[in-house]
């Protein structure tokens, strides 16, 4: 388990996160919600161990995070950045290859086995001759994926946690559901728990086992998805009107804004 107790964290004088507790199960996955501002990727850094946090502690399956050396925590969780360099001339499986690196001395066979895997799971084996500057978004996207997959595959763990941070970032409606889809399988099939910062309330809704709301640096909820995902809490967090849409013959709902702001409490 993942868990992260009373988390506060200050950046040039101002309060970044305050008291902010979640916990993370292997097969789960996790999606971080909340306005421009709010503490969410200051979070997911603190998670994966770039930061440390002022006050509270993060455990990783009860050992803290900040007892285990690099290859360790390499071993335990994988990390998709927002925005990483990613050299124009390479091939997709140079980029995959590069997520093999922390934990190379598994041997180069397992690597090439590990890297075969991560293309697969993530339907992208067939892009992995062409070069980045070749490739879509959303293709660099399941990339970047499959690079953060490559790492954990080498690992001799058996509980797994892949942190991913605005992965839908400049993707269209359609990629961003397919990527979280993919993140979703990859949870379920290999038991890895996953954390996502997104900012689509939609892709929370259709995706998630949990969601935790921030604001302002606070957490404004966290808990199952159907308890969070609820019109009133939402338009208190974002301070705008909502209008909830559902389908009369499917558990469907989705959230579109509407003009006008609505009173935060």
């Amino acid at each position: 388990m993942l868990e992260a107790r009373h988390l506060s964290l200050t950046r040039n004088g101002r309060q970044v996160l305050d008291d902010i507790s979640l916990t993370l199960q292997a097969g789960e996955l996790l999606v971080v919600l909340g306005p421009n501002g709010a503490g969410k990727s200051s979070l997911l850094k603190l998670l994966s161990g770039l930061w440390r946090p002022d006050q509270g502690d993060i455990l990783l399956d009860g050992q803290p995070l900040s007892t285990l050396s690099k290859r360790q925590l390499a071993a335990r969780r994988a990390v998709m950045e927002q925005a990483p360099p990613m050299p124009e001339d390479w091939t997709a499986e140079q980029l995959v290859a590069a997520g093999a690196y922390p934990l190379a001395a598994s041997g180069r066979a397992q690597s090439h086995a590990a890297i075969d895997q991560a293309l697969a799971l993530t339907h992208a084996t067939a892009l992995r001759k062409r070069r980045l500057s070749q490739l879509s978004g959303g293709e660099k996207q399941r990339l970047q994926l499959a690079r953060a997959l490559c790492q954990l595959l080498l690992s001799d763990q058996s509980q797994r946690y892949l942190l991913l941070d605005e992965p839908t970032a400049a993707l269209d409606f359609a990629l961003s559901d397919a990527l979280m889809t993919e993140a979703r399988a990859l949870c379920r099939q290999l038991q890895i728990g996953v954390l996502a910062v997104v900012h689509d309330l939609n892709l929370a809704l259709r995706h998630a086992d949990q969601v935790l709301l921030l604001n302002d640096g606070r957490a404004a909820g966290h808990g199952n998805t159907a308890e969070m995902m609820q019109l009133e809490r939402l338009e208190q967090v974002y301070g705008v009107r909502l209008a909830e849409l559902t389908h009369p013959d499917q558990p469907w709902r989705a959230f579109i804004p509407l003009s006008g702001h609505a009173p935060r409490g």
